[in-house]
């Protein structure tokens, strides 16, 4: 066999310095991309749930949505943790974490009493239930938690979305707008279809008692 004299070798780990220095480059520069991507997506998230939950009174952040937000909110910081545990926003993030866990004594605020708070607050809850389904997609949070969230954020938001047309008609029974006012009662109706039965009964009763209250106002009227 022949061997190879110091020119030669000198040749072969030339080029395997050359083949190798910018292959390492290229898989640190991805795994660096992947690393930033990772802290974005989850800095982006907790922020987003943070920022719909300002939009909503304790009262209305019921067991299962709680339960959810907070194993979501909990994974997302355990990878903000893992690839980067100096992280400025990490301990108070934690510390948003406990006291939203601590509902109702963590996070108090006032109730709803403009029709723009409730406006507000349906489309946070809306936001809440993308965030949780987006989470489930990237396995964040078990189907089962997930999905009794997600369906909790959703049905919270219907509700409130039946009280606001509930309300809209006895803004405009005030100024004797009944056929407008039936208009909204009419809507609340067809709102409280999408609840589940046990949440429903008592709203679609008090809205059918408004209709009814309605109803005989307009005939009247005319």
């Amino acid at each position: 066999m022949t061997s190879l004299n110091l020119p030669a070798w000198t040749f072969i780990i030339t080029l395997a310095l050359v083949v190798t220095v910018p292959i390492y480059h290229v898989i640190k520069s991805r795994l660096a991309r992947r690393e930033a991507a990772h802290l974005s997506r989850s800095l982006s998230a907790s922020h987003a749930v943070f920022t719909a939950l300002e939009h909503v009174p304790d009262g209305l952040i019921h067991r299962d949505l709680r339960r959810g937000l907070v194993l979501l909110l909990t994974a997302h910081l355990d990878t903000l943790e893992k690839h980067n545990a100096l992280h400025p926003h990490l301990q108070a993030l934690r510390q948003r974490v406990l006291k939203l866990n601590r509902i109702p004594s963590g996070m108090q605020r006032a109730s709803l009493r403009s029709k723009r708070a409730r406006r507000h607050a349906t489309l946070a809850l809306e936001e809440l239930a993308v965030l949780l389904k987006t989470g489930m997609s990237q396995k964040l949070i078990d189907q089962h938690d997930g999905a009794l969230a997600h369906a909790s954020a959703q049905f919270t938001a219907q509700q409130i979305a039946v009280e606001n047309a509930r309300q809209s008609a006895k803004d405009a029974e005030n100024v004797r707008a009944y056929p407008q006012a039936l208009n909204f009662a009419y809507q609340a109706q067809a709102l409280c279809r999408k609840l589940p039965p046990l949440m429903s009964k008592a709203l679609t009763d008090a809205v059918g008692q408004d209709i009814e209250r309605l109803e005989n106002l307009a005939r009247r009227a005319a």
